[in-house]
């Protein structure tokens, strides 16, 4: 049984730091949350964040992030790329689901949140609004708590609103796991 059917790509942009690179979103037809603890046990380079929830991941050919209803790529460097990860991943998380009886899916994350998990969230436009020469160094700053998200000008757009709020949410997590220190 299938557990995502399709998927539709919502948006394509360049990469502000790299402009041979694009990143594409795509809308999910189905909820993936079931499958992303199982994906965490799978793929042994996967940041689960059950919080937001977001798992992220390199493959060879590009960065993929997942949250419930969404799927984004980066690091490619033309559609016809983007829509080859889009199917790989698509056929991951489906043959994951099938397999899921003989996995032990992990449920937390494996490691702690790092600047680039942030990065991840932010719009890498390098605007300096912050008073930071680039996103990177902002998603340092928030990690550390000496920037704060309303900092960032350009993540007050309508549009990335979605970011926004995981990007709270994954912030949340950092600041319990510094209580928990």
């Amino acid at each position: 049984m299938m557990l995502l059917q399709n998927y539709k790509v919502t948006n394509i942009r360049r990469n502000h730091c790299n402009p041979e690179w694009i990143s594409v979103s795509a809308e999910l037809g189905d909820d993936i949350s079931q499958v992303l603890p199982y994906l965490n046990a799978v793929i042994k380079n996967a940041v689960y964040t059950p919080e937001v929830p977001n798992l992220n991941f390199k493959i060879e050919r590009g960065a993929i992030s997942l949250t419930p209803q969404e799927m984004r790529v980066g690091q490619v460097t033309c559609e016809e790329d983007a829509t080859k990860v889009l199917d790989y991943v698509k056929e991951l998380i489906n043959n994951t689901w099938e397999k899921r009886e003989s996995i032990t899916p992990i449920y937390e994350r494996k490691e702690s949140i790092k600047a680039k998990d942030i990065l991840d969230f932010l719009p890498k436009t390098n605007c300096r609004d912050c008073g930071l020469p680039t996103c990177f160094a902002f998603a340092m700053a928030l990690t550390n708590g000496r920037k704060h998200l309303e900092e960032c000008s350009v993540l007050g757009k309508p549009e990335l609103i979605r970011d926004r709020e995981a990007l709270a949410r994954l912030l949340q997590t950092v600041r319990s796991q510094e209580v928990i220190k």
